[in-house]
Protein backbone atom coordinates (compact mmCIF):
# COMPACT_ATOMS: atom_id res chain seq x y z
CA UNK A 1 0.00 0.00 0.00
CA UNK A 2 1.33 3.50 -0.88
CA UNK A 3 1.90 5.98 1.39
CA UNK A 4 1.94 9.08 -1.13
CA UNK A 5 0.35 12.05 -0.05
CA UNK A 6 -2.71 12.74 -2.77
CA UNK A 7 -1.84 15.87 -4.51
CA UNK A 8 -4.95 17.79 -2.91
CA UNK A 9 -4.06 16.68 0.67
CA UNK A 10 -0.26 18.21 -0.18
CA UNK A 11 -1.96 21.16 -1.31
CA UNK A 12 -3.78 22.00 1.56
CA UNK A 13 -1.15 20.97 3.91
CA UNK A 14 0.94 23.74 2.22
CA UNK A 15 -2.10 26.12 2.14
CA UNK A 16 -2.11 25.68 6.16
CA UNK A 17 1.54 25.72 6.31
CA UNK A 18 1.73 29.64 5.03
CA UNK A 19 -1.59 30.50 6.67
CA UNK A 20 0.47 29.69 9.80
CA UNK A 21 3.82 31.68 8.80
CA UNK A 22 5.64 28.49 8.00
CA UNK A 23 6.78 29.45 4.47
CA UNK A 24 9.61 27.10 4.30
CA UNK A 25 7.52 23.93 5.24
CA UNK A 26 5.13 25.35 2.51
CA UNK A 27 7.61 25.38 0.39
CA UNK A 28 9.03 21.92 0.83
CA UNK A 29 5.56 20.96 0.09
CA UNK A 30 4.57 22.57 -3.25
CA UNK A 31 8.19 21.79 -4.22
CA UNK A 32 7.28 17.78 -3.66
CA UNK A 33 3.91 18.24 -5.23
CA UNK A 34 5.53 20.03 -8.87
CA UNK A 35 7.75 17.65 -8.74
CA UNK A 36 4.90 14.88 -9.02
CA UNK A 37 2.91 16.83 -11.15
CA UNK A 38 4.51 19.77 -12.88
CA UNK A 39 1.46 20.65 -14.44
CA UNK A 40 0.04 21.59 -11.44
CA UNK A 41 -1.74 25.22 -12.01
CA UNK A 42 -2.56 26.21 -7.92
CA UNK A 43 0.94 24.64 -6.78
CA UNK A 44 2.81 26.75 -9.32
CA UNK A 45 1.02 29.58 -8.41
CA UNK A 46 1.08 29.33 -4.80
CA UNK A 47 5.15 28.44 -5.29
CA UNK A 48 5.79 31.06 -7.98
CA UNK A 49 4.25 33.70 -4.99
CA UNK A 50 6.27 32.34 -2.03
CA UNK A 51 9.40 32.80 -4.07
CA UNK A 52 9.02 36.25 -4.65
CA UNK A 53 7.91 36.60 -0.98
CA UNK A 54 11.41 35.59 -0.61
CA UNK A 55 13.08 37.50 -3.38
CA UNK A 56 13.96 34.69 -5.82
CA UNK A 57 12.37 36.62 -8.35
CA UNK A 58 13.31 34.55 -10.90
CA UNK A 59 11.71 31.64 -10.00
CA UNK A 60 8.85 33.27 -9.28
CA UNK A 61 8.84 34.02 -12.68
CA UNK A 62 9.41 30.20 -13.86
CA UNK A 63 6.43 29.11 -11.74
CA UNK A 64 4.08 31.76 -12.81
CA UNK A 65 4.71 31.06 -16.59
CA UNK A 66 4.10 27.13 -15.71
CA UNK A 67 1.05 28.22 -14.50
CA UNK A 68 -0.04 29.90 -17.17
CA UNK A 69 0.96 27.62 -19.77
CA UNK A 70 -1.45 25.06 -18.10
CA UNK A 71 -4.65 27.85 -17.33
CA UNK A 72 -4.23 30.48 -20.27
CA UNK A 73 -6.95 32.35 -18.54
CA UNK A 74 -5.69 32.09 -15.36
CA UNK A 75 -6.14 36.16 -14.35
CA UNK A 76 -4.50 36.07 -11.19
CA UNK A 77 -1.24 34.34 -12.15
CA UNK A 78 -0.97 37.28 -15.33
CA UNK A 79 -0.96 39.93 -12.53
CA UNK A 80 1.63 38.03 -10.48
CA UNK A 81 3.82 37.77 -13.40
CA UNK A 82 3.44 41.23 -14.03
CA UNK A 83 4.19 42.46 -10.68
CA UNK A 84 7.52 39.87 -10.60
CA UNK A 85 8.34 41.49 -14.21
CA UNK A 86 8.54 44.91 -12.72
CA UNK A 87 10.71 44.08 -9.78
CA UNK A 88 12.98 42.38 -11.98
CA UNK A 89 13.04 45.59 -13.52
CA UNK A 90 11.57 44.29 -16.86
CA UNK A 91 9.33 46.85 -17.67
CA UNK A 92 8.22 46.04 -21.22
CA UNK A 93 7.43 42.34 -19.92
CA UNK A 94 5.84 43.64 -16.95
CA UNK A 95 3.82 45.75 -19.35
CA UNK A 96 2.82 42.69 -21.97
CA UNK A 97 1.74 40.70 -18.94
CA UNK A 98 -0.73 43.17 -17.16
CA UNK A 99 -1.89 43.86 -20.48
CA UNK A 100 -2.74 40.18 -20.65
CA UNK A 101 -4.41 40.57 -17.50
CA UNK A 102 -6.77 43.40 -18.81
CA UNK A 103 -7.81 41.34 -21.97
CA UNK A 104 -8.96 38.49 -19.56
CA UNK A 105 -10.57 40.77 -17.17
CA UNK A 106 -10.65 44.43 -17.94
CA UNK A 107 -12.29 45.33 -15.07
CA UNK A 108 -9.27 44.60 -13.13
CA UNK A 109 -8.49 47.92 -11.28
CA UNK A 110 -4.98 47.35 -10.21
CA UNK A 111 -4.01 45.77 -13.30
CA UNK A 112 -4.63 48.95 -14.85
CA UNK A 113 -2.62 51.01 -12.06
CA UNK A 114 0.46 48.49 -12.41
CA UNK A 115 0.19 48.91 -16.28
CA UNK A 116 0.61 52.50 -15.81
CA UNK A 117 3.02 52.33 -13.75
CA UNK A 118 5.21 49.94 -15.60
CA UNK A 119 4.63 51.95 -19.15
CA UNK A 120 5.57 55.51 -16.71
CA UNK A 121 9.15 53.53 -16.50
CA UNK A 122 9.38 52.00 -19.18
CA UNK A 123 9.56 55.95 -21.07
CA UNK A 124 6.50 55.41 -22.71
CA UNK A 125 4.89 58.37 -20.93
CA UNK A 126 1.65 58.95 -23.57
CA UNK A 127 1.22 55.24 -22.76
CA UNK A 128 1.25 55.64 -19.41
CA UNK A 129 -0.54 59.08 -18.58
CA UNK A 130 -3.54 57.00 -20.61
CA UNK A 131 -3.99 54.10 -18.48
CA UNK A 132 -3.03 56.21 -15.16
CA UNK A 133 -5.81 58.65 -16.16
CA UNK A 134 -8.43 55.01 -16.48
CA UNK A 135 -7.08 53.88 -13.28
CA UNK A 136 -8.26 57.19 -11.45
CA UNK A 137 -11.15 56.86 -13.29
CA UNK A 138 -12.18 53.20 -12.50
CA UNK A 139 -10.35 53.88 -9.17
CA UNK A 140 -10.51 57.38 -7.82
CA UNK A 141 -8.86 56.56 -4.69
CA UNK A 142 -5.13 55.81 -6.26
CA UNK A 143 -4.23 59.42 -5.74
CA UNK A 144 -0.35 58.10 -6.19
CA UNK A 145 -1.67 58.55 -9.94
CA UNK A 146 -2.18 61.35 -9.88
CA UNK A 147 1.57 62.19 -8.67
CA UNK A 148 3.03 60.50 -11.52
CA UNK A 149 0.33 61.98 -14.08
CA UNK A 150 2.24 65.38 -12.75
CA UNK A 151 5.17 64.19 -13.18
CA UNK A 152 4.54 63.63 -16.89
CA UNK A 153 3.35 66.84 -17.16
CA UNK A 154 5.97 68.46 -16.22
CA UNK A 155 8.67 66.21 -18.39
CA UNK A 156 6.18 67.54 -21.07
CA UNK A 157 6.56 71.31 -20.44
CA UNK A 158 2.76 71.25 -19.11
CA UNK A 159 3.20 73.15 -16.13
CA UNK A 160 -0.28 74.51 -14.88
CA UNK A 161 -1.60 70.44 -15.77
CA UNK A 162 1.64 69.45 -13.57
CA UNK A 163 0.02 71.72 -10.72
CA UNK A 164 -3.16 70.48 -11.05
CA UNK A 165 -2.06 66.94 -10.61
CA UNK A 166 0.68 67.21 -7.62
CA UNK A 167 -2.44 69.47 -5.87
CA UNK A 168 -5.17 66.78 -6.64
CA UNK A 169 -2.24 64.52 -4.49
CA UNK A 170 -2.22 66.10 -1.63
CA UNK A 171 -6.50 67.49 -1.64
CA UNK A 172 -7.21 64.42 -1.31
CA UNK A 173 -5.07 63.16 1.37
CA UNK A 174 -2.19 61.86 0.15
CA UNK A 175 0.80 63.95 2.14
CA UNK A 176 3.50 62.94 0.62
CA UNK A 177 6.83 64.92 -0.16
CA UNK A 178 7.69 64.36 -3.65
CA UNK A 179 4.44 66.11 -4.69
CA UNK A 180 5.45 68.86 -2.48
CA UNK A 181 9.19 68.99 -3.86
CA UNK A 182 7.80 69.59 -7.41
CA UNK A 183 5.31 72.16 -6.60
CA UNK A 184 7.84 74.38 -5.18
CA UNK A 185 10.09 73.73 -7.93
CA UNK A 186 7.30 74.24 -10.42
CA UNK A 187 6.38 77.87 -8.22
CA UNK A 188 9.67 78.91 -8.68
CA UNK A 189 10.30 77.88 -11.97
CA UNK A 190 6.79 79.47 -13.22
CA UNK A 191 5.73 82.46 -11.22
CA UNK A 192 3.70 83.66 -13.19
CA UNK A 193 1.23 79.97 -13.04
CA UNK A 194 0.31 81.49 -9.50
CA UNK A 195 -1.78 84.24 -11.04
CA UNK A 196 -3.22 82.11 -13.83
CA UNK A 197 -3.81 78.81 -11.52
CA UNK A 198 -6.67 78.56 -8.84
CA UNK A 199 -5.16 76.31 -7.07
CA UNK A 200 -1.38 78.03 -6.81
CA UNK A 201 -3.02 79.41 -3.53
CA UNK A 202 -3.48 76.39 -1.50
CA UNK A 203 0.22 75.61 -1.38
CA UNK A 204 1.05 78.30 0.48
CA UNK A 205 -1.92 78.14 3.05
Amino acid sequence: MSNAIPDDQRLLLALHHEMNGKSREAQAELERLVAADPDHVLANHILGTLYFHAGMLDRAIERYQIAIAAAPDFVLAFYDLGVAWYHRGNMLEAAAAFRRCLAINPDYKAAHYRLALALFHAGRLDEALSHFEKAVLITPEYLMAHYHMGVIHERRGDFAAAIREFQVSLDEGFHEVSSLHHLSMLRTREPDLRASDPTAQHIDE
